[in-house]
């Protein structure tokens, strides 16, 4: 097994009892920021395979979603704020100690 770069340089090349070796650089590489000019590329590369292939769009987006918390915030897509309502909801009233609405209802029937 060999562990390739994002620019396509060979990390590590796997051989008999270097597993650890190998899975450290995987998860090192995975975990790696992207640099400006690495995210530039992918988006590139993304937006050309949605392009040529429409029928793998879900796929795509779904690489580009696992790709994008690593990229540097300028390629980031704008993050949205929770909503702050204009009016706040009123407090429910408490009702009577031994009030039921139900045991009403069932009064007047």
């Amino acid at each position: 097994m060999t562990v390739i770069r994002r620019d396509g340089h060979a990390l590590v090349r796997h051989e008999a009892g270097g597993a650890g070796r190998a899975s450290w650089a995987l998860t090192a590489e995975r975990l790696r920021p992207y640099t400006e000019q690495e995210a530039a590329a992918f988006l590139r590369l993304h937006q050309a395979l949605r392009r040529a292939l429409p029928q793998h769009r879900a796929e795509l987006d779904e690489i580009a979603a696992l790709a994008r918390p690593l990229m540097p915030p300028r390629v980031q897509p704008a993050r949205i704020d929770r909503p702050h309502p204009s009016v706040w909801p009123l407090p429910i009233p408490r009702r009577a100690p031994g009030y039921d609405s139900l045991s009403s209802l069932s009064r007047a029937a």
